[in-house]
């Protein structure tokens, strides 16, 4: 007669059983019993055995380390692998570092497994953690080690298609790739359009704005001028030719998963930023070399640009007091000699009407380069001794001089901006970097002091390689 028909099983089903719970209570803050009956009564993915550890511990411990070190001293436990590389097999270990026993609890605790059982990501294993962490904190220890003993049943062993995003991911990605398709399709043609009309309207006098500059004269800084104006009617041809090929791609490379289309649409709107930027300096330039209209009212403010930092640099204490006295006394004496010879440069300009313009930007573009230098001798000496700090400052500053010498509408500020210091960079750049340094260490601090992953075994795990992390609570 055959024998008792088996139960039927779906595989993937969390019906395997705890085969053993291990309770190590060196700290002394569990029950022992009620912890071994709460984490026996949960079901798993596969035969898992729990081994609880906890110990008194101290805010500097690598709970890690110290783990490995106590499963070396227990072989008969068997919780390593045969070769001691690995946890064991089926085996959990959940180690509780018991700091603080009153008020409100503190501490770390660590979770490891074995390789067929592994939670393998680092954010996944400290989600497990952070189960515990109220009833830790509430000196509820033995109920934080079962909630988090609880977690990592759910996870460990589970098969893939028991998860949301396999089991419906596949169609529902599907799905989603092709609306977005569609959204996106619709997105890059309204890009389009409003990177060709950008274009059409910055590029609309782009012709009579570069004859325009066939007066001016072809030596010094008017053959950059000049220079310039090829450059602007030559990225106009070529972009043209880019928009109009663009506008006739057949309806196959039209899709939302065309990089180099979404690119060649950037680029559109991108040159004709360029080419508004470089028109309106040419139309500065032009009404001063031919001294026409409003020529002295740009005059004065190609002049006042360039003061305004000089005065920046002479008069602003925070930048003083970060140089030093010798290096803001050298600089107070730059800055107001500078001024007066900046004052005869405006009066030599405006009397000449136009024809010394030339000249006259040559020596603007030396009185800034002459600043520069100066500038960077003041970040040589406000550079902080902390190297972190310092590379905050550095990367600060840099940022704030990019974008404040893209903003300059001079024409020596055009043909300098990626070489100019910006005595105004140096004052916020420097606030700026500082800040976010400080921000950086007390972040630090907070995950050092209440949370964090950590992942390693210290010098002394040698070879071992087995999955696990500890955080703090």
């Amino acid at each position: 007669m055959p024998g008792p028909i088996p139960s039927p099983r779906v595989a993937g089903w969390s019906d395997e059983q705890v085969t053993a719970v291990e309770v190590h209570d060196e700290a002394e803050v569990l029950d022992p019993v009620r912890v071994e009956e709460d984490i026996a009564a949960l079901r798993t993915y596969a035969p898992v055995r729990v081994v609880v550890w906890t110990r008194d511990g101290g805010p500097s411990d690598n709970i890690n380390a110290e783990t490995l070190a106590w499963a070396r001293d227990l072989p008969d436990e068997e919780l390593l692998s045969p070769d001691g590389r690995y946890w064991a097999d089926g085996t959990l270990v959940i180690t509780l570092s018991v700091e603080n026993t009153s008020g409100t609890g503190s501490g770390q605790v660590g979770t490891y497994f074995g390789e067929d059982i592994a939670v393998e990501s680092t954010s996944a294993q400290e989600d497990l953690q952070s189960r515990g962490y109220e009833h830790f904190r509430a000196l509820d220890w033995g109920s934080g080690v079962t909630a988090i003993a609880d977690a990592a049943a759910g996870e460990m062993a589970r098969p893939a298609w028991t998860r949301f995003s396999i089991t419906y991911g596949v169609p529902l990605a599907l799905a989603m790739l092709a609306a977005a398709n569609i959204a996106g399709v619709r997105s890059m043609g309204a890009r389009f359009r409003t990177a060709n009309d950008r274009f059409s309207i910055t590029t609309q006098d782009v012709h009579t704005t570069v004859s325009d500059t066939e007066y001016v004269l072809d030596h010094g800084f008017g053959a950059r001028v000049r220079s310039t104006a090829g450059s602007v009617l030559r990225q106009y041809d070529r972009t043209l030719e880019e928009r109009d090929a663009i506008a006739e791609s057949p309806v196959w490379k039209v899709n939302a998963v065309n990089i180099r289309l979404w690119r060649d649409i950037r680029d559109i709107r991108r040159s004709a930023e360029s080419i508004e930027d470089a028109s309106a300096l040419l139309r500065r330039a032009t009404v001063l070399y031919l001294g026409d209209g409003d020529w002295k009212q740009v005059w004065d403010e190609e002049i006042e640009e360039t003061a305004d930092h000089l005065r920046t640099a002479r008069d602003d204490g925070g930048l003083r007091r970060r140089a030093g006295a010798a290096v803001a006394a050298e600089l107070h004496d730059f800055c107001t000699t500078a001024l007066v010879r900046l004052e005869e440069v405006r009066d030599r300009g405006a009397a000449g009407g136009g024809e010394n313009i030339s000249a006259c930007l040559e020596e603007i573009a030396e009185i800034r380069g002459d600043l520069t230098r100066r500038m960077y001798e003041v970040e040589r000496a406000a550079a902080p001794t902390n190297s972190a700090k310092a590379r905050y400052v550095d990367r600060a500053i840099a940022d704030d001089r990019w974008t404040r010498n893209d903003r300059s509408r001079s024409i020596t500020g055009f043909y300098d901006r990626r070489s100019f210091y910006s005595p105004q960079s140096f004052i916020i750049g420097f606030a700026v970097g500082a800040r976010s340094h400080r921000r950086a260490v007390e972040r630090e601090k907070r995950v050092q002091s209440s949370g964090g992953s950590r992942t390693g075994y210290g010098s002394s795990g040698g070879g071992f390689r087995g999955s696990g992390s500890s955080s703090r609570f």
